[in-house]
């Protein structure tokens, strides 16, 4: 094993280790207390839920696992429609397109000196969700978790692993000073290294719930406490101690007689019947490294070098025996000094919005799938019985029913069928069942929005009878519905994704701009391009809302009107690299290759400053000194002018001054025309608008750009009056 792993543990004494021991066992009670206090409801027996017996019956609704019963008859009808999974599962599917896009997702600088950073982070981070940490299935998983059970609890780190790739180093031995050794056969001492591949990567993980402890009245997983309850297999814990990320497992750990005494002795003896006591110390150790241990992992804040200031650190202790494992503070394995943990909520607590459990749709549909159960397995026993009816019989007679089976055709002698045996006919209202369940599903469309037509059929309760606008309507309300608690996801998505990145910053391993290539199999980034310095900036997440909620037939429509739209920009019309983004985008909305039907993407023309460009007129660099059309027209051509009269311009012999002359007036002339187009644009929009009734109405459609409608028209009446859509008062 290398020898080169990097140790962030804090150096301590015993009496510290004994302190942040019994810090954290306490920390941990107390947040075990707060979580029994809380109120969790009843359940069908009138017994108090707690919060795990509460998250067993939820995650039993969900899988429809059923308490057994013997009423109102032994083997009586006991199944689950699982409804809770088909709401959960019909929502996630609507939800998570609204929520997780990674085409959508973009970076924002915390200052504009960050620009050029922002641009290399989006290309890194773009190769780095979808090629390398590949993180669409745990924001699957993280969803739907956050949707069931109403709040998710995530952690990364820096995932580090080694691989034996079954080569060796080999290197002379010498002695102590310098001179090679033989062997006695006369061939030189060599000593054989195994040759280890690093992998390297960021890790979230999704945390269940019920290990998870916040303390009473907790609002903020960054600064407060936060308990993990972790169980990991000895041998794990041996390789954690071997890449200096825990201590004390060897040793006390590994050593504690009472610990084997309670969890390994019987299997011990077992075993070592069979090999004899000599091998007792190799058996021990077998059967130890695959016992599972329980880990308390805690993030707190405490002084640990006694300078005043609390520290932010994260320890690990084993509360059993107490015995501490480890410790590293924060910012040793945070760029921004943040915990790498999140919590993202689906629905707020009414009574508690901002602590740090959430409302899920489980809780929220137990009682009425526990209706719909309850009703359909009415309904089945109400079948049941109508077609084995219960009998009376006279007990006089000489019929013996202990002797008598039921089957088709049988024949039963009975020596007066009519007076000696009775079976009565259970009349049983069925239909007023199918009623009430059609009742209970209405109420449950109302509750959580997922309503027939959400989920892509008819309704069942009102059938074909709906209109196209009703149905337009119903759908439109419930993505209403959905919008918030998206936004919310999206939001703790966007943190997660600037934890991420926070642990690359952190750990940018050396040489990964070679790894990262493009379609066309070059390196994407320069040489020595992605460094902690390339890199270091104060970046966050965000993602942009899907409007097509993952439909392909809506996203098509949707990119068939943004190109169809933007051609018409003289903006984009203009610059062929925007002409090719925009077709590139409406290829790939078809599952279509760009480069296949466009070729290579044209290099990106940058707008430079006036000033830059008289410097590159200087240098005889005419070729890239071109006018823009978003460029300050005025301003560019009131510098260049300036250039002609300047010192630097005076020094230029005869011809070049002629050249640069020439260079500066077709420059300006470029910048003119510019100037008149724009000029026509705003005309052609003033003419649009005056057929309008009134100076202010937005609806009113530019004549000259073609016939463009909706968002583009409104976009551009806004920008000829110079408002942003703040409507000061008055």
């Amino acid at each position: 094993m290398p020898k080169d792993f990097k140790s962030f543990q804090i150096q301590i004494g015993p009496q510290m280790e004994k302190l942040l021991i019994e810090t954290v066992i306490d920390y941990f009670k107390s947040a075990e207390d707060a979580r029994n206090k809380r109120d969790y409801g009843m359940d069908n027996n009138n017994t108090a839920f707690t919060f795990d017996t509460k998250l067993k019956y939820l995650k039993d609704m969900y899988y429809g696992k059923r308490q057994p019963k013997t009423i109102p008859w032994k083997h009586c009808s006991n199944r689950s429609m699982k409804i809770a999974m088909a709401i959960v599962e019909m929502l996630h599917s609507r939800v998570f397109p609204m929520v997780w896009n990674e085409n959508l997702v973009r970076w924002s600088p915390g200052d504009k000196t960050d620009k050029e950073k922002v641009e290399r982070i989006n290309k890194l981070m773009s190769w780095w969700i979808n090629v390398k940490a590949k993180l669409y299935g745990f924001f699957d998983k993280w969803c739907k978790s956050a949707i069931g059970f109403g709040y998710v609890v995530s952690e990364s780190r820096w995932d580090v692993k080694l691989r034996d790739t079954g080569e060796y180093t080999e290197t002379p031995i010498v002695d102590e000073f310098g001179i090679q050794i033989y062997n006695k056969d006369g061939t030189q001492a060599i000593k054989k290294d195994k040759k280890f591949k690093i992998e390297e990567n960021t890790k979230t993980e999704i945390i269940p719930i019920e290990n998870v402890y916040f303390q009473e009245g907790q609002t903020d997983i960054q600064e407060e406490p936060v308990i993990i309850k972790c169980k990991w297999l000895f041998s794990q814990l041996e390789d954690m101690e071997k890449e200096k990320k825990a201590v004390n497992i060897s040793t006390p750990l590994f050593d504690d007689s009472a610990y084997l005494e309670k969890h390994l002795q019987e299997s011990l003896n077992e075993t070592l019947s069979g090999y004899g006591s000599n091998n007792i110390e190799i058996i021990r150790k077998v059967k130890l490294r695959s016992t599972p241990v329980e880990i308390l992992k805690c993030y707190m804040q405490i002084d640990i070098d006694d300078d005043g200031i609390a520290e932010d650190i994260r320890i690990l202790i084993d509360p059993a025996r107490r015995i501490y494992l480890g410790a590293v503070m924060v910012k040793d394995i945070s760029k921004r000094v943040k915990r790498p943990i999140d919590v993202t909520k689906f629905n707020n607590l009414l009574e508690e919005p901002d602590c740090l459990y959430g409302y899920g749709l489980l809780e929220a549909v137990m009682p009425l799938a526990e209706e719909i159960d309850a009703i359909f397995n009415q309904i089945t026993d109400a079948n049941t019985l109508s077609v084995l009816r219960p009998g009376f019989y006279d007990p006089a007679g000489n019929l013996q029913p202990q002797n008598i089976t039921l089957a088709p055709n049988k024949m039963i002698p009975v020596s007066n069928p009519q007076q000696n045996v009775y079976f009565p006919d259970f009349q049983i209202a069925t239909e007023r069942l199918l009623v009430a369940l059609r009742a209970v599903l209405e109420f449950i469309e109302r509750l959580t929005a997922a309503s027939s037509y959400v989920m892509g059929k008819e309704s069942e309760i009102v059938g074909g009878s709906g209109t196209a606008t009703r149905t337009q309507a119903i759908v439109g309300a419930a993505e209403q519905r959905f919008a918030v608690p998206a936004e919310r996801l999206r939001a703790g998505a966007a943190r997660i994704l600037t934890v991420i990145l926070d642990l690359i910053q952190k750990n940018i391993p050396a040489g990964l701009e070679n790894r990262i290539l493009g379609e066309d199999g070059e390196p994407v980034f320069q040489s020595n391009e992605l460094t902690m310095e390339g890199l270091s900036a104060e970046i966050d997440a965000y993602l942009l809302e899907d409007i097509s909620l993952g439909s392909v037939s809506l996203k098509r429509e949707l990119a068939n009107f943004i190109y169809s739209t933007l051609i018409q920009n003289p903006l984009v019309a203009g610059d062929p690299l925007k002409l090719y983004v925009e077709t590139a985008k409406l290829l790939e909305a078809y599952g279509e290759e760009p480069e296949e039907h466009l070729g290579p993407k044209p290099p990106g023309a940058d707008i430079h400053s006036p000033e830059d460009e008289n410097t590159m007129i200087l240098q005889g660099d005419f070729g890239n000194v071109r006018a823009k059309l978003t460029e300050n027209h005025i301003e560019h051509i009131m510098k260049h002018n300036e250039l002609l009269t300047s010192p630097v311009f005076i020094t230029l012999n005869p011809l070049q001054q002629q050249q640069v002359a020439g260079k500066v007036q077709s420059h300006n002339q470029e910048h003119q025309m510019m100037m008149q187009q724009m000029l026509s644009i705003s005309q052609r929009i003033n003419n649009g608008k005056t057929g309008s009734t009134g100076s202010n109405q937005g609806n009113a459609q530019p004549q000259g750009l073609g016939n463009i409608q909706g968002p583009f028209a409104a976009v551009e009446a806004t920008k000829e009056q110079g408002t942003s859509g703040y409507s000061p008062s008055v």
